[in-house]
């Protein structure tokens, strides 16, 4: 009956101590320094990213299809710009 009363208490401070204890391990493993740079790559890629995620993969989603992207004609159209011939692949 006392572990029902206890298990409350107790659950927390074991997992708390678990999670602390595999963090320590991963760090060892991979190094904080390594930890420290992978952490400040990806807050700097969130800081310049272009658009939010939500835009870019509805923008990958409609490349794959082969829809038009963004403000892009769709290929083989007419376009006002007709008579410049675009040499870049």
């Amino acid at each position: 009956m006392m572990w029902l009363l206890t298990r409350p208490v107790v659950w927390p401070v074991k997992a708390s101590l678990f999670s602390a204890q595999a963090g320590y391990r991963t760090g060892r493993l991979l190094g904080y320094r390594r930890l420290f740079v992978l952490a400040v790559g990806i807050a700097i890629g969130l800081l310049i990213a272009p658009v939010p995620g939500r835009e870019l993969r509805e923008k990958v989603r409609e490349l794959i299809n082969g829809g038009p992207v963004g403000e892009l004609p769709p290929a083989g159209g007419t376009t006002e710009t007709d008579s410049v011939l675009d040499l870049t692949v």
